[in-house]
């Protein structure tokens, strides 16, 4: 996987999916092999926290339609995206797989 396709992902079950196995180690799928039981990481705030939870520095910023995150004063995981969600999701996929 490299950065344009991470950059590129939209929120959905992609996305949740990769969070599910690069961010929380979760593999190979949950249970009864259902994808739509993953938790929308990539759209809701309130699961988005629990992907911040797992950086132990994590700067976000919210102005007018842009939202900003990056993980470990990083700024090859520092991304603006239309949503804070998805902002983390992608923060945390560059800070943690290896770009090709």
């Amino acid at each position: 996987m490299n950065r344009q396709e991470i950059l590129n992902m939209p929120a959905g079950k992609k996305m949740n999916q990769l969070i599910w196995w690069k961010i929380f180690d979760m593999f190979p799928t949950p249970p009864n092999n259902d994808m739509a039981l993953l938790p929308d990481y990539s759209g809701d705030m309130n699961v988005a926290w629990t992907i911040a939870k797992k950086f132990p520095e994590i700067y976000m910023e919210h102005k007018g339609k842009e939202n900003f995150a990056m993980i470990n004063d990083d700024f090859d995981s520092a991304v603006i995206c239309e949503t804070m969600p998805l902002a983390i999701c992608r923060a945390a996929l560059l800070a943690v797989v290896p770009v090709q």
